[in-house]
């Protein structure tokens, strides 16, 4: 039987597979491509899937072959085993690429923070999340364009589709203020893109809508949720304090776009 992690890592990367529209086997595994959604780093990047004997430049050179190949100018590689990730940061870092650690966490039951129960969260399609995607992706450092944020925001609502995902906002005046997609297979259940806009941060408008898709989840059957969190963020603190207990780690190493 498979662990809690392996558990989360086989949902995410399902769901991954099912919006690639073309796979590039190459020697350490398969490499995924949205060619609808280049500019999506998330889409685009190679998985490391037989990791003995891979090297920090191999991977480096394939990644370069393939992301070239494509027409893509950014570079992004994959490793979902803990121990083979730890060994290739310091020398991804050394080739100037950017090393990312996700925390894999598992609900396991009522944390010591609970939802106000004033404030309401309710069930919404994703057209009305799509104010706030394209206003949290605008914000970021990378999201140069307004094609970047469109794309990016499109290839949210892809994910979404293909996950079956469900919605779950809290309103500030009409207004979209904080949501959290809820994905599913039918037992397994992944809390994903939790966005409360800036001015509304502090209010605890996050933990409504993620206990909110958790009580969801469970309602609805599934026998285990789960979420990603950045490892060197302070969100991973939030989640505890709502249920959730780390799992494990997985990594992503990333060469920016020139």
């Amino acid at each position: 039987m498979p662990s809690d992690l392996e558990r989360a890592v086989a949902f995410e990367q399902a769901l991954r597979e099912r919006c690639a529209e073309r796979v590039v086997p190459f020697r350490f595994g398969r490499a995924f491509f949205n060619d609808t959604f280049p500019l999506v780093w998330d889409l685009n990047v190679l998985r490391v899937e037989e990791p003995a004997g891979a090297t920090a430049e191999e991977l480096a050179a394939e990644a370069d072959r393939l992301h070239g190949e494509a027409g893509q100018s950014h570079r992004r590689v994959s490793v979902a085993g803990e121990r083979a990730g730890e060994a290739l940061a310091d020398p991804f870092r050394a080739l100037g690429w950017r090393v990312d650690r996700f925390l894999v966490m598992g609900y396991r039951g009522t944390g010591e923070r609970v939802a106000n129960p004033a404030t309401p969260v309710e069930e919404v399609d994703a057209a009305a999340l799509r104010p706030l995607r394209e206003a949290i992706v605008s914000a970021q450092p990378w999201a140069e364009t307004e094609e970047v944020t469109r794309m990016v925001a499109d290839a949210v609502q892809l994910v979404g589709r293909i996950g079956s995902a469900r919605h779950f906002a809290v309103r500030v005046n009409g207004g979209v203020a904080s949501a959290a997609d809820l994905y599913s297979d039918g037992r397994t259940a992944q809390v994903e893109d939790v966005a409360t806009l800036p001015e509304h941060r502090g209010r605890g408008h996050a933990t409504a809508v993620v206990l909110r898709a958790v009580e969801e989840a469970l309602a609805t059957g599934h026998d285990f949720v789960f979420l990603v969190a950045d490892a060197e963020d302070w969100p991973k603190e939030l989640y505890v304090r709502l249920g959730f207990a780390p799992l494990g780690r997985t990594w992503t190493f990333l060469k920016l776009p020139v």
